[in-house]
């Protein structure tokens, strides 16, 4: 890792100097310190050894004294107060001789001529070394001790017999002896002085010694630390070269990389353009031969021409998703919807592929989960449309899918809620779930041959499932199937309750004894919006029953009859219809639920069973017609003629032009109600077009003519662009009838 590292090698070279030349001067510390802190003891001891032999050498002074006074004394009182002074002085001698030799504490107490105390003691500790060479036996002190304790008796004796010149020849002799013994104590003195010199001269050479090392082994540190920086600053400067030229590289590579994506994403919606424009006609004239008066095998070739168009259209629009995500274009656009509605519509949409396949579809809503959230409604569609194609394009015919929706949380008006799709698939290696998310990418290579697809879906699902905060994640095992599911914290806009007091229609759900699928529980979470709902004992105490849902239970024959007749309302099995088959049930039915149940299903029963008019959630929009005047500059003459074709049928008069200018000319001429502008035309575009209408309606003060942008560009943000730039609308191609009909809506009226 750190072999071709050079600056990192250098900095952990100068750090580990650093901490070597730390750890050296702490070294070289506590040696010095240690050796300073033994010769202070020795110093300390000698000064101990030296003022006990001051001590010993007062005390024999004062002995001394004494002695001379015992000649002189002649009263007995005196004599034995002098007698127990020379003892004392004696045995204080002794036991400083004791502490010299063995150790120990010396208590000297030193007489003050002061009131407040009349003396001081001096504590004196001396510690004898192994080595000791100078001691007070070899001035034989103890020996003369003993004489002179002797000579205490003897002077007792002979002070009162002898005469005057006797006494003084007696203290001279005495004199001879302390004068001796004063001699070798005063030489003890002077030998300990001179070793505590010894000893403060070592201690000064040492430290000295000390000073001289620390200073040597200081700069050597420093003289390391220097080369390691001018070798680690050398590294530095080079490596900022080497990095300042990389930088320079990738800068250029990232401009070239803007400059090829901003290439790629130019190429796209070019080619998107130019294939949407030959497929506008082909979706536009399939969908018009399917609905004219031709025989049936024509209208089924002119069904798969559309289909197989809108199947490319799909492709393409993929191709451009992946391609906005890629550059960082894709952005989530957040708004309120009714989460149940949205659900449902996907949900409808893919039970015509179940139905081929003969795919038992099971959905299922939480009960609890709230109608209006606040997200990306576009995109969360997108995903659940992408996972739920895939896990019917790879369940095989009589499986069975199962979408859930689950309320996993909510608190401080924030959701958590689970989606998840769970098909009987083919399914997927682990090592095959880690790579297909990629861009063009599907488990294995066969699968596309056999399936198609261009493994586009998962990848911008999941990008779109992480611009929303969360993951795509996938449990799925070889010939069993796969299950993709995602958390989303979605804001709550409100959560209002159901008033079912207000409901017109009241209905019984029976029981059910094997309800493994949860059925019983969806149903009443999708029939409550529709009326009063009425279960088990509660059901016998109503007055009224619109209608009653049943699983085709055997065992609940009588009871279900019996309701029947009494309250006189039709039956809705609820389940699959092959359960009633030689199945006692089967007269008392009316109608038939099947899964997926979804409101439109409800809706449907309820409106033929209570004779009422179907709410038929796909409006046949072109039976409406309108009035008005409409121009279209157009420069294609097959989505002219497209346009002319499916305007002309919704009962308007239309002018086709082929260019912005000559569209600008027939403007100034006539009064139009409404005018679609395609984007691309030569010579005058749609933009410049626009400019110079409105330019014109300024100067002459004309009411504004409303003006549609019509663009095979239709990547989100073109569109974002020319409502910016002044167009009141946008109809991308290929023309989708719903919205080209929500804009006559809005500035047309109808016939």
């Amino acid at each position: 890792m750190f072999r071709n590292n050079n600056i990192l090698n250098g900095l952990l070279a100068l750090v580990f100097t650093f901490i070597l030349g730390y750890i050296g001067l702490i070294f070289i510390n506590k040696i010095f310190k240690d050796m300073v802190t033994t010769l202070d003891l020795k110093v300390k001891n000698e000064q101990a050894r030296y003022k006990i032999t001051e001590f010993i050498l007062k005390e024999i002074s004062s002995m001394e004294t004494n002695y001379y006074k015992m000649f002189i004394l002649t009263d007995t009182k005196d004599l034995q107060n002098i007698e127990k002074e020379i003892k004392k002085e004696i045995d204080d001698i002794e036991n400083a001789i004791k502490i010299l030799t063995k150790g120990g504490i010396l208590e000297n107490h030193i007489k003050l001529n002061l009131i407040e105390a009349t003396f001081i003691t001096d504590k004196i500790e001396f510690t004898p070394s192994l080595n000791q060479k100078l001691t007070l036996e070899k001035i034989n002190l103890s020996e003369k001790l003993y004489e002179l304790q002797q000579k205490i008796e003897q002077i007792k004796n002979i002070s009162s017999n002898i005469t005057t010149q006797e006494k003084i020849i007696q203290i001279n002799l005495l004199a001879t002896s302390f004068t001796k013994i004063k001699e070798n104590v005063i030489k003890l003195l002077y030998y300990s002085r001179k070793n505590i010199s010894e000893l403060e001269n070592n201690i000064q050479k040492e430290k000295q010694n000390y000073e001289k090392l620390e200073y040597i082994f200081s700069y050597f540190i420093m003289f390391l630390i220097i080369f390691l920086s001018y070798f680690l600053i050398k590294q530095i400067i080079k490596k900022s070269k080497e990095l300042e030229s990389i930088t320079k590289k990738a800068q250029l590579s990232e401009q070239e990389a803007l400059k090829a994506n901003e290439t790629k994403s130019k190429f796209l919606a070019n080619m998107s353009h130019e294939i949407r424009t030959p497929l506008n006609a082909i979706i536009g004239f399939a969908d018009i031969l399917s609905t004219s008066k031709l025989d049936s095998k024509d209208i089924e070739k002119a069904t798969i021409i559309s289909k197989s168009a809108k199947v490319l259209l799909n492709i393409i629009n993929d191709i451009l998703d992946i391609s906005k995500i890629e550059s960082g274009k894709s952005e989530i656009s957040k708004s309120s919807f009714n989460l149940r509605e949205l659900v449902e519509q996907i949900v409808q949409l893919y039970t015509i592929n179940t139905k081929q396949k003969n795919i038992r579809f099971l959905y299922r809503l939480d009960k609890n989960i709230p109608e209006f959230i606040i997200s990306d409604e576009t995109k969360i569609k997108q995903v659940l449309s992408n996972i739920l194609s895939n896990a019917i394009k790879f369940t095989p015919k009589d499986g069975k899918i199962c979408f859930d929706v689950e309320l996993i949380k909510f608190e401080n008006n924030i959701a958590k809620i689970k989606f998840s799709i769970k098909d009987e698939g083919i399914g997927i290696s682990i090592e095959d779930q880690k790579k297909i998310f990629e861009p063009f990418s599907q488990a294995d290579g066969s699968i596309s041959k056999k399936y198609g697809g261009t493994g586009l879906g998962l990848t911008i699902s999941l990008n779109i499932v992480k611009m929303l905060g969360s993951q795509i994640q996938l449990e799925s095992e070889i010939n069993k199937g796969s299950n993709f599911f995602f958390e989303l914290d979605l804001e709550v806009k409100n959560t209002n309750t159901i008033d079912s007091s207000k409901f017109e229609y009241d209905f019984a759900i029976c029981n059910v004894i094997d309800d493994s699928e949860n059925i019983k529980e969806h149903l009443s979470s999708v029939v409550k919006y529709f009326g009063r709902i009425h279960q088990d004992d509660e059901i016998e105490k109503c007055k009224k029953i619109d209608l009653i849902f049943c699983f085709g239970d055997s065992q609940f024959y009588n009871k279900l009859k019996e309701r029947k007749n009494r309250f006189n309302c039709p039956v809705v099995f609820v389940g699959n219809i092959e359960k009633l088959n030689n199945n006692i049930m089967k007269h008392l039915m009316d109608y038939f639920l099947d899964v997926p149940i979804y409101g439109s299903k409800i809706f449907n029963i309820i409106a033929e069973a209570k004779s009422i008019e179907k709410n038929n959630q796909i409006i046949e929009e072109t039976n409406k017609k309108y009035k008005g005047k409409i121009l279209v500059a157009e420069d294609n003459a097959n989505n002219q003629l497209l346009m002319e074709i499916i305007l002309n049928d919704l009962g308007l008069d239309v002018t086709i032009v082929e260019n912005g200018k000559v569209a600008f000319e027939k403007y100034k001429e006539n009064l139009y109600d409404l005018i679609f502008m395609d984007i691309n035309m030569p010579i005058m575009d749609g933009i410049e077009t626009l400019k110079e209408i409105k330019k014109y309606e300024k100067e002459h003060q004309k009411i504004h003519t409303p003006i549609i942008a019509l663009t095979a560009n239709a990547i989100q943000t073109d569109k974002e662009k020319y409502i910016e730039d002044g167009m009141d609308g946008y109809l991308s191609k290929p023309i989708v009838n719903a919205e080209l009909i929500k804009l006559l809506d809005l500035y047309l009226d109808k016939n």
